[in-house]
C-alpha cells in the first residue's frame, strides 16, 4: 500500500523542464538578448522595448520573423533573409524593388545609403496612403545574404513605433567567424 501511495504522489508532481537542452527560457531563445537569430547568420537584440516575437510569425518560405509590441496597435517589425549572388551589390538588389514600391501603392519618401555595424545598408522610408500605413524599411548585405527589415504601423502611431524599431535595427549585425589563420610554422 506505502509504494502505491507513493506511486500517486510521484505522479503528482510536474515537471517545468525544456524539453531540448537550450530551448525554453534560455538565453539562447531570448530574443533581447540577440543570440534569437544566430542559427539565421545574424544577431537581433530587442532589449529596452517591449517588443517580442509575434506567435506563429517565423515562417519557413520567405524565411521571415515578425516582432510586435506587447500592445499590438503600436506596429511591427518583420525580419526576412534572402540568398543572393555574392557578387550582386546592394544597389543592384534595392533597384529593383525601388522601382515596384509605386506599383504596390507605396510613396517612397526617402532613400538613404548607410553603414550600419560595418555592413552597407539602405534605408527607405514609404507611405501607404490608401491604407494610412507608414513604413521604414533597412536592408543590408553581407557576402550572398540579405537582410531586409520592415517597421510598419499605423501613420498616427508610427513616430513611437519607430522608436523602438530604430533601436532593435540599429542592433543588426552579422555574425563573423573568426578568420583562423593556419600555424605553418614548425615547432622543435
Amino acid at each position: 500500500m506505502k509504494t502505491f501511495i507513493g506511486f500517486i504522489l510521484l505522479l503528482s508532481f510536474q515537471v517545468f523542464a525544456a524539453p531540448y537542452p537550450a530551448t525554453s527560457t534560455s538565453a539562447f531563445t531570448a530574443p533581447e538578448k540577440g543570440l534569437y537569430f544566430l542559427h539565421k547568420g545574424f544577431s537581433l537584440k530587442t532589449e529596452g522595448t517591449d517588443w517580442i516575437p509575434v506567435a506563429g510569425s517565423e515562417s519557413s518560405l520567405l524565411d521571415t520573423v515578425r516582432f510586435g509590441a506587447k500592445n499590438a496597435k503600436d506596429g511591427s517589425l518583420s525580419i526576412r533573409t534572402d540568398k543572393v549572388a555574392k557578387d550582386a551589390s546592394l544597389e543592384l538588389y534595392t533597384r529593383k524593388w525601388m522601382r515596384d514600391y509605386p506599383s504596390y501603392g507605396f510613396e517612397v519618401i526617402s532613400a538613404k545609403n548607410f553603414s550600419l555595424n560595418g555592413s552597407p545598408a539602405l534605408v527607405v522610408d514609404m507611405l501607404s496612403r490608401s491604407k494610412n500605413k507608414q513604413i521604414r524599411q533597412v536592408i543590408l548585405k553581407n557576402e550572398d545574404r540579405v537582410a531586409i527589415l520592415t517597421c510598419l504601423a499605423d501613420k498616427p502611431v508610427f513616430a513611437k513605433s519607430l522608436q523602438s524599431c530604430n533601436q532593435i535595427m540599429k542592433s543588426f549585425s552579422w555574425n563573423t567567424a573568426p578568420q583562423e589563420k593556419a600555424d605553418t610554422s614548425i615547432k622543435k
